[in-house]
């Protein structure tokens, strides 16, 4: 699922696109369905944990790692932030 519009990294991230989200977990959970939602786009340290609550569970986030600072401090920061966030949903 796009939650920018497609073209170049940095963007903000879609605040709608969580509606879009929630709704495919649903109907995933409805039907017993096994897909996994990915999110691409303006996943961030203030964005993730909102993203993986509304059942995204594959995570591209580009220039939240690589725009500044230490990558691998930022991709540690990202997981955390997320894995928190999943724990909160059980």
């Amino acid at each position: 699922m796009w939650s920018v519009n497609p073209g170049f990294g940095g963007q903000k991230f879609i605040p709608s696109t969580l509606h879009k989200m929630r709704r495919l977990a649903e109907i995933r959970s409805q039907r017993g369905l096994s897909y996994r939602i990915e999110v691409d786009g303006g996943v961030a340290l203030d964005t993730v944990a909102d993203v993986v609550r509304a059942g995204a569970e594959i995570l591209v986030a580009g220039n939240a790692v690589f725009g500044n600072g230490d990558p691998s401090k930022n991709a540690q920061q990202l997981l955390k932030a997320a894995t928190e966030a999943a724990l909160q949903k059980v």
